[in-house]
């Protein structure tokens, strides 16, 4: 007989009366901390531990950790140092996870036009008004060039890992790895806006930039805002990974899950900072995935009239195709914001009745706007904008707003704009700064991804251009120059 089975089966000095059913303190006490000391096992990643599957339901107590993953080989785009050249695929070996870090096996990823110039090197050429830097901020970029950091914002994948202090997956788990964290916890989220959440700060910043992997010749490397998305795997921390549940293709996925997607989908159906007004009129200045993506979100939240503004002929096509009910070329003659504000104007004096009385900022106008231009990187491959800057779109999202109307500006454009200042604070109008287009990743992104699902959302015409790994880096020439709609690395 076993030690084991002695314990369980009791001595005749502990017995007593529970030696007739073969049960012990001991016994149980022994066998308590033995199961204690697996499920610490369990969540510290131990030797030994499972891969996750259906035999083993997950605990929301003790997520089970993966297996380990240090010293595994994978490729990705690393970018070190300054100028072209400064980003090359390389061979890298995972760093053994901790804490609350996940492992995602990349699926898909979206090349972000604004990666551009970390990816090839560029400085754009149109600077605009610009507050010179702090020492401190020119030493900081200058460590922030010189780390060696895995680009990419994110992306869509299957969890390989998990460090022991994870709950919000599991390994097996299909995630998106959202470009904005949410912890939940931290002054942004507390007040409801995720979408600003703290997490997202130091992420960017040297001091809260983890190592993941090492180079063949020992240098550390890092991932680009704690996310990275153009390797074969991206480790990343709890607060950026939200579960999803479907089947759809990954390259579709991704296009509902993309950084641009999330911001345009965001601005007009999660109502995280402005809330899109029944059959409101709604203007999206800028037709690239994220204008697009602004474009379906307001025909699935009912607008019942969508205007699209871009420059390039093959976007407003694409406009068309997923919900604009017009569409306008700022580079043809007039004012693209009069022509906004004649397509919104109504004839209906009575004002009893919820009509529009012609006065001053409320005489036609956008409901809604949302604005998606931004700044030209490089000089585009096709049509180009009357602003390199993006200053004037941005200008133009305010001036064609109706005076009841919201604004949610989501690009990067270069330079100051400045307002006047009556109109601007007596005409009624109001804007809204759109990271993520306020989006609240863990409630809002499972959404866009019923959408997809449900076919609410349309990723062909935005989909232009899948490419596998390789392909990524000469991908960027076009992403870069606007001469592809939204290209996505595909595993």
């Amino acid at each position: 007989m076993s030690a084991d089975e002695t314990d369980n089966q009791g001595t005749s000095d502990e017995a007593g009366s529970e030696g007739a059913t073969g049960v012990t303190r001991r016994g149980l006490l022994k066998n308590g901390l033995a199961m204690a000391g697996s499920v610490a096992a369990i969540a510290a990643g131990a030797a030994g531990s499972a891969r996750a599957d259906d035999s083993q339901p997950y605990s929301p107590l003790y997520a089970q950790a993966g297996d380990s993953v240090g010293g595994r080989k994978f490729r990705a785009w690393v970018s070190r140092g300054e100028g072209p050249g400064r980003t090359t695929l390389q061979e890298l070996a995972l760093r053994p996870i901790g804490g609350r870090q996940v492992v995602v096996r990349t699926e898909a990823a979206n090349l972000c036009y604004t990666l551009s110039p970390a990816m090839l090197g560029i400085v754009r050429q149109f600077q605009g008004p610009q507050r010179p830097l702090t020492a401190q901020q020119r030493a900081r970029r200058d460590r922030l060039n010189n780390m060696a950091t895995i680009q990419g914002h994110g992306g869509v994948g299957i969890v390989e890992a998990i460090g022991p202090e994870v709950r919000r997956v599991k390994v097996g788990d299909r995630v998106c790895v959202s470009g904005t964290p949410q912890c939940g916890v931290c002054y942004a989220c507390l007040r409801g806006r995720s979408d600003m959440c703290q997490f997202l700060g130091p992420a960017n910043t040297p001091e809260g930039m983890t190592p993941v992997a090492d180079m063949r010749d020992g240098t550390p490397v890092y991932m680009n805002s704690q996310i990275g998305g153009f390797g074969e795997y991206m480790v990343t921390v709890e607060e950026w990974v939200v579960p999803i549940i479907t089947k759809a293709p990954a390259a579709h996925l991704e296009v509902a899950c993309a950084c641009t997607s999330v911001a345009g989908l965001g601005a007009t159906t999660s109502q995280g900072i402005a809330v899109l007004p029944p059959a409101a009129k709604v203007a999206v200045v800028g037709c690239g995935p994220l204008g697009l993506s602004a474009i379906q979100g307001a025909r699935i939240a009912g607008a019942k009239m969508i205007i699209g503004v871009d420059p390039i002929r093959v976007r407003r096509e694409a406009a068309m195709k997923v919900g604009a009910s017009h569409v306008l070329d700022p580079n043809e003659p007039g004012d693209v914001v009069d022509k906004v504000r004649e397509l919104t104007s109504e004839e209906n004096p009575s004002i009893w009745g919820g009509g529009i009385y012609s006065a001053p900022f409320q005489d036609g106008g956008a409901d809604f706007v949302v604005e998606a231009a931004g700044g030209e990187w490089l000089p585009p491959a096709l049509e180009r904008g009357p602003d390199p800057t993006g200053l004037l779109p941005m200008q133009q999202a305010y001036d064609m707003l109706h005076g009841t109307g919201h604004a949610v500006l989501t690009s990067l454009a270069f330079g100051n704009l400045s307002f006047n200042a009556g109109v601007f604070a007596l005409a009624g109008r109001s804007v809204h700064s759109g990271q993520a287009g306020g989006c609240s990743p863990l409630r809002d992104i499972p959404k866009f991804v019923s959408f997809l699902d449900n076919g609410s959302f349309d990723p062909t015409p935005m989909l232009t251009a899948p490419v596998p790994l390789e392909k990524v880096l000469d991908t960027y020439q076009e992403v870069a120059r606007r001469a592809t709609i939204l290209a996505v690395l595909v595993a």
